[in-house]
């Protein structure tokens, strides 16, 4: 009977062992998982959506590996008549880093999921834990970016009512050109998946003119 329960009391403790190793080996995958989507996807983070070290408050303080960024990262302003006052974001959407990982868009969003109208674009500078605002459009950018070779800047893109517009986005302090420049007459349509870096501040893109105009490469120049 000694014998028995010896062999009784090891196939427990393999079995035990087992399930623990298979556990420990489904959460490694999940968070590998995890870790990868906040390199290569576009990642919503709200008060009950924690992700990629990013924390959201239901007052709109967004943390980064415990660390305040905002207090609170400003979506919108609402007019009281006398005033404007800041409304905190209510979720976040996080773009995938720069190919170094040091530079990240952000875009603060009033509202969650399909309602939220994410105005307000940031620039993180995730070495020194600084956000800069920019401008990406007036309703924000679309999920796309493109960044230069030596991240000296990015492309972002946004379209209303059918016309695009491309802005050129200098992450070290926010600050943006567009393209058709603010003023222009021009219309465009543009192709983002077609653009190509031909230098540190260049680059080629498809871009129509007009609705019934063919597109054609056009070169950028910054």
């Amino acid at each position: 009977m000694f014998i028995v329960r010896r062999h009784r009391t090891k196939f427990v403790m393999f079995s035990a062992f087992l399930l623990f190793a298979g556990l420990a080996a489904s959460s490694i995958h999940a968070r590998s998982k995890a870790d990868a989507a906040c390199h290569t996807t576009f990642v919503e983070i709200t008060p009950a959506a924690r992700a990629c070290g990013f924390s959201l408050s239901k007052t709109g303080v967004l943390i980064q590996d415990g660390k305040t960024l905002a207090d609170p990262l400003v979506a919108s302003y609402q007019d009281d008549g006398s005033s404007q006052k800041p409304l905190g974001a209510e979720e976040v959407v996080l773009f995938p880093p720069s190919p170094s990982g040091r530079f990240r868009i952000l875009q603060a969003c009033t509202g969650m999921g399909a309602e939220a109208l994410c105005w307000q674009t940031f620039v993180l500078d995730q070495k020194k834990g600084q956000l800069h605002n920019s401008f990406a459009g007036r309703y924000g950018p679309r999920r796309w970016q493109s960044w230069s070779p030596n991240e000296q800047h990015v492309v972002l893109a946004n379209s209303d009512e059918g016309a695009w517009w491309l802005h050129v986005i200098e992450p070290a302090n926010g600050n943006s050109l567009d393209f058709p420049a603010d003023g222009s007459t021009e219309n465009w349509i543009v192709e983002p998946k077609t653009l190509t870096w031909t230098g540190p501040r260049s680059f080629t893109i498809r871009v129509k003119t007009c609705g019934v105009c063919k597109s054609g490469v056009k070169e950028i120049q910054f």
